[in-house]
């Protein structure tokens, strides 16, 4: 009889979804922001240089400070906050499609995740301006999108 309830409750624990065995789903997409083994991913159809500046702007409006900043081989690795707790990759996949893989802490943060995700998404429409005085980053403006 109790071997019965074992095999009962080991088919429970499989069949019953995502709440008791997180570890053998399958990527949960949730909008355009794809999370997976603890770590969130997002496509930017944008630049890596204008994503890179966006992702350092929004770590420092968070009040997170950047530990570590430098270049890898497919595009950048940056470290942030107290005690490394931000792990951020940007992956160059095209000329104007960038990725952006985040991981907090040690088991991931979703709704910290889509926090700095929301703000890299307001950041990317912010316009510098190099030392000539002309945009570094061309992008129309909504109302000329929208035919007005």
């Amino acid at each position: 009889m109790k071997i019965g309830h074992i095999l009962c409750c080991i088919f429970m624990f499989f069949s019953s979804g995502c709440a008791f065995a997180p570890f053998l789903v399958s990527p949960i997409v949730t909008g355009v922001l794809m999370w997976k083994e603890g770590e969130a991913r997002k496509y930017y159809k944008d630049e890596l240089k204008t994503i890179h500046r966006s992702v350092i702007l929004s770590l420092r409006e968070l009040g997170h400070p950047v530990a570590e900043d430098k270049p890898s081989k497919q595009g950048f690795y940056i470290v942030a906050g107290e005690g490394s707790k931000f792990k951020i990759k940007l992956i160059k996949v095209k000329d104007n499609i960038t990725e952006v893989r985040c991981r907090i802490d040690f088991m991931g943060d979703k709704p910290y995740a889509e926090l700095l995700y929301a703000e890299i998404d307001s950041n990317t429409d912010v316009v510098e301006y190099d030392d000539g005085g002309r945009p570094t980053k061309g992008r129309r403006r909504l109302r000329d999108r929208l035919g007005n």
